[in-house]
């Protein structure tokens, strides 16, 4: 029994062994795209609109359906000896009359392309947030990136810094600095601490922004594969400009509007007209059915003033939309061409950065460095150009962050991915110059 137990012992430990030598499932990393089909697939108010046009699809397909038809009995000369018993075989006729309702030609059709049109409107109601939360998922990936950046430009400053303490503490043994350099290089550090302090409380602000986005509880743990682009996207301004008021989910929902009020004023002159109603009616004598009536029916619109204004209503609703679409285009042209112009500022100012300010505060540094080293110059210089490196380094990043959230901008203006559509050579890949 004793050897049973120690056999079956050691394939326990075996069997343990061998899982714990077994590779740790790891989450895959989130990059851009997942995450924005992640929100897509689960964001709760992208879900709302979703069943918004699920609803007027729905309302859509009934206006297309005539009214319910009528049944009505009517029983005559009951048996007064029973005047509880009020079916049918205690009367001497009773008329089953069965009726249905016809509007006027051409008003079923048009309340079902009327609210064919609302669904339209509600379609380009979810497109139109679909890319505003696209726009802030990847301005929220941009900030995440710039902060994850920051944080590893910050810690490499940091480290320089602290082979610079090294090297001042050594230099303050040897009688070749004052106590006071190696103070405040140590304040230096201290102040460094702090700032990844701040920056790593902003990046988890960032990823808490990001779970809001794609709807993942707070607590649950991400891996998110994140860094800020380098390249640029380039674009025809003319032809965005064009392609958003034609064809930007803005514009397309108040055009559905729009069409949907000119089709209330047809509808609305439809009340001129009566509508019919038709019924026929079996007639049953002594519980025989011997005989059958024709029933016609209108309505007599004589009330013109009531008709009038509601057509005068729907005209100048009709009327108001169209030139509220008008107003609604030239400012979606304005918001484009503003939002490209930003765009190219930034690229501009990104090119500043990389021509010329970061080469030459870069060369600068380490030319103090060594002149340090060498005792050329003393350790305020030294650090005046170490701090000039990390806010160069810092602002260089911070660059890169405001053209990437521009171009989210222009695009959430457009309603196009300007980066996909100019990687595969389509409308945004001529170049504005």
């Amino acid at each position: 029994m004793r050897t049973i137990i120690g056999i079956f012992s050691i394939l326990l430990i075996l069997i343990f062994s061998s899982l714990a030598s077994l590779p740790a499932f790891s989450e895959e990393a989130l990059t851009l795209k997942s995450l924005i089909e992640e929100a897509k697939a689960n964001n709760p108010e992208l879900k709302a609109f979703s069943e918004k046009v699920r609803a007027r699809q729905a309302r859509a397909k009934a206006e297309g359906y005539l009214d319910d038809p009528t049944l009505k009995v009517e029983m005559e000369d009951l048996d007064r000896t029973r005047p509880l018993n009020t079916g049918p075989g205690n009367a001497m006729l009773t008329r089953y009359t069965v009726s249905q309702m016809f509007p006027f030609p051409g008003k079923l059709s048009l309340r079902e392309k009327i609210a064919l049109k609302e669904a339209h409107q509600a379609n380009s109601e979810l497109a139109a947030k679909e890319i505003e939360v696209s726009g802030m998922v990847k301005e929220a990936y941009y900030e995440y990136a710039y902060l994850n950046e920051a944080i590893r430009k910050t810690e490499e400053i940091k480290d320089v810094l602290t082979h610079m303490s090294e090297i001042a503490q050594l230099r303050y043994s040897t009688g070749q600095v004052s106590q006071q350099d190696v103070i405040k290089i140590n304040v230096e550090l201290t102040m460094l601490g702090n700032e990844l302090i701040s920056l790593n409380a902003e990046k988890e602000i960032a990823e808490a922004r990001l779970k809001s986005l794609i709807s993942r509880p707070q607590g649950s743990q991400v891996s998110i594969s994140a860094e800020l682009p380098k390249d640029r996207v380039s674009f025809n301004t003319d032809e965005l400009v064009e392609s958003a008021v034609k064809q930007s989910p803005d514009i397309r929902m108040m055009e559905a509007e729009a069409h949907a009020n000119e089709l209330s004023v047809d509808l609305a002159k439809k009340n001129y007209y009566p509508d019919l109603m038709v019924g026929v009616a079996p007639i049953q004598r002594d519980g025989r059915f011997d005989s059958y009536d024709l029933m016609f029916q209108i309505n007599i619109p004589i009330w013109r003033g009531k008709y009038n204004s509601q057509t005068q209503e729907a005209t100048a609703n009709a009327l108001f939309l169209k030139s509220r679409l008008a107003s609604e285009k030239n400012n979606k042209a304005f918001e484009v061409k503003g939002a490209a112009l930003q765009v190219d500022a930034s690229d501009r100012m990104r090119s500043l950065y990389e021509t010329s300010l970061m080469p030459q505060v870069e060369l600068s540094f380490e030319s103090a460095v060594r002149n340090y080293q060498t005792g050329r110059i003393d350790f305020i210089m030294l650090l005046d150009t170490e701090r000039e490196l990390k806010k160069t380094r810092i602002d260089y990043l911070r660059t890169l962050l405001e053209y990437r959230k521009r171009v989210a901008a222009l695009e959430r203006a457009v309603g196009v991915d300007i980066s996909a559509t100019s990687a595969d050579g389509g409308l945004a890949s001529l170049s504005d110059k």
